[in-house]
């Protein structure tokens, strides 16, 4: 899932699959906007993240230009951003090094996930390709009940754009997610973005997926 948004709305947990140019982050920005400015979320309590820092600054910006200052107290950052702040380690620390130690980014995230869950110590270090995962799920205490503080998540993903394959990431990720949070999903496919002539190659490719959902 690309982009994944934590909101303290108390509606479901929506999943959105979006083909290429359909306008996947504009549909995180305004999810954003109607949190802040008809369901009066504080923006405190709003936290999107997304796979890249260039991600972040985009949709960073272009919640600025939709609703202005309101945009300022949302927390918008990578998912080893928000982890590295709830493992209180510093951007400073990774580049020196603390205390000598060589930094695994995964192992940030496990352990911002344990803190989360409570845990004293962290059951192993082996890398995890559900790090991620495992993390949005501790932010949004999916194994809370309804109404018992579980966050509603909007999660906005292309199946067919598997392009971290080599970090683990895989569309069954999509596929727990659906089933997990119990959630509707919307289907955006048209290209808004792209010429006829490429559209028409990228489907050509895009038919051989195995696992389209």
């Amino acid at each position: 899932i690309q982009i994944g948004v934590v909101g303290g709305s108390a509606r479901t947990s929506q999943l959105v699959l979006a083909g290429p140019g359909s306008g996947k982050t504009r549909v995180v920005v305004h999810r954003c906007a109607y949190l802040l400015r008809v369901e009066r979320v504080p923006a405190r309590r709003i936290l999107v993240m997304c796979f890249n820092h260039n991600a972040a600054v985009a949709l960073r910006k272009r919640l600025a230009e939709l609703v202005g200052e309101d945009a300022r107290a949302v927390t918008v950052a990578t998912y080893h951003g928000v982890a590295m702040r709830l493992a209180g380690i510093s951007m400073r620390e990774l580049m020196e090094g603390r205390a000598g130690e060589s930094f695994d980014f995964d192992r940030i995230i496990r352990e911002a996930a344990a803190l989360l869950r409570g845990e004293k110590e962290i059951p192993g270090l082996d890398a995890d390709e559900m790090d991620q995962y495992e993390l949005v799920s501790a932010i949004a205490g999916r194994t809370l009940e309804e109404g018992a503080g579980r966050l509603a998540i909007l999660a906005v993903g292309d199946d067919d754009q598997n392009i971290y394959a080599f970090r683990g990431t895989n569309v069954e990720f999509i596929r727990r997610f659906q089933k997990d949070y119990k959630c509707g999903t919307v289907y955006l496919v048209e290209n808004y973005r792209s010429s006829d002539h490429i559209i028409r190659a990228a489907n050509q490719l895009i038919a051989g997926n195995q696992d389209r959902m």
